[in-house]
C-alpha cells in the first residue's frame, strides 16, 4: 500500500465508513474491550490518531490527522483486532510513551475456558509488524513501557460481580512472559479484585495510574511504574457506592506531581505520585 492515502480501497472503504460513523465495538464480559472506529488512541502531543477499522474477516489499521482526517498510512491485518481500552470511561491505550510503538489486541475466551488471546505489536511510523503474541487464556492489554519493550497485561482468572486478575509482565523482543506477577511492593498477594474506573497516564508514558471500583471496599489506585515494573496500591478515602466509583474520574496536576480524583467536575480526593499519599477534598 501507499504511505500517504486520502481513501482506502476495498476493505478499507467499508472500514473508512465505519470510522465517519463512530462505530465502536466493546463486547467483552471480563475487561474494558476494544475499540474500532474514528476513536482509536491519540498520541500525547500530536496531530495523529491509530485506528483500526474492521471488517468481517480483517481489520485496517490507519493513521489518522486529526485535524483534517487524512489517512497517512494505513496496513490490513488478518483477523478481528481492536484498540485497547484501559478502562470503563472508555480511555484507550496500546501507544508507547515515545510513539514508536502501537498494540492492538484480539479478544479471547472467558476466564477458565480453553482458547488463546493475540496481541499484535507494529511500528507506528510504517505501520510494519513486529511480533504478534499469542498466550492460552484470558488475557487483556493493560500498559506499557515508553520504549515498547515490554507489555503489561492483564491475566483474568475469573470474571462476574468480583472478577480477579493479575498483571503480568510480556518482554516483547523474546515473546515471553517474565515469571512473577507485578504486585504491590508492600503487599503479599499478586491477585487483584475491582472495576478498572478510569485511568490517566503520565506526559512520558511512564506511570499508568488506575483508578478500581470494589463493591464492598473504598476506591483504590493502582500505580504501575512501567519502566522499572514495580507498582503500589492506593486506598482512596472514599465511602461510596460502586456506582459513585465507577463514575469517578482522574486528572494530573502540577507537573504530574498531583493527580486529582473528580467526580462530576468536583475534586473528591488528591494523591501525590511523589509520596503516594491521598487526602480526602474538604
Amino acid at each position: 500500500m501507499k504511505k500517504a492515502l486520502t481513501t482506502l480501497g476495498g476493505a478499507g472503504a467499508v472500514a473508512l465508513s465505519l470510522a465517519v460513523s463512530g462505530a465502536g465495538a466493546n463486547g467483552s464480559p471480563y475487561s474494558p474491550g476494544l475499540v474500532q472506529g474514528w476513536d482509536g488512541v491519540r498520541a500525547s502531543g500530536s496531530d495523529v490518531r491509530y485506528v483500526t477499522l474492521g471488517t468481517p474477516t480483517s481489520t485496517v489499521v490507519a493513521t489518522i490527522r486529526v485535524r483534517t482526517g487524512r489517512v497517512l498510512r494505513d496496513r490490513i491485518l488478518r483477523g478481528v483486532w481492536g484498540i485497547p481500552i484501559v478502562a470503563y470511561d472508555g480511555t484507550t491505550g496500546g501507544l508507547s510513551g515515545d510513539g514508536k510503538t502501537l498494540v492492538v489486541a484480539a479478544y479471547g475466551p472467558l476466564p477458565g475456558e480453553p482458547g488463546t488471546t493475540r496481541f499484535t505489536v507494529l511500528a507506528t511510523k510504517t505501520l510494519r509488524k513486529i511480533r504478534t503474541i499469542e498466550l492460552r487464556g484470558s488475557w487483556s492489554f493493560d500498559a506499557i513501557s515508553p520504549d515498547a519493550a515490554r507489555l503489561y497485561l492483564v491475566e483474568h482468572i475469573s470474571a462476574g460481580a468480583s472478577p480477579s486478575y493479575r498483571v503480568r509482565v510480556l518482554d516483547v523482543a523474546s515473546g515471553r512472559l517474565l515469571p512473577r506477577a507485578v504486585i504491590d511492593r508492600l503487599a503479599s498477594k499478586g491477585i487483584m479484585g475491582g472495576q478498572p474506573a478510569t485511568r490517566a497516564t503520565s506526559s512520558d508514558g511512564r506511570w499508568a495510574y488506575t483508578l478500581y471500583a470494589r463493591s464492598t471496599r473504598v476506591p483504590f489506585i493502582h500505580a504501575l511504574d512501567t519502566a522499572r515494573r514495580l507498582a503500589y496500591c492506593i486506598d482512596l478515602p472514599l465511602t461510596l457506592d460502586t456506582q459513585a466509583q465507577m463514575e469517578l474520574r482522574l486528572r494530573l496536576r502540577d507537573g504530574g506531581r498531583k493527580l486529582v480524583v473528580r467526580q462530576a467536575g468536583a475534586p473528591l480526593a488528591t494523591m501525590s505520585t511523589e509520596s503516594f499519599v491521598a487526602r480526602a477534598e474538604s
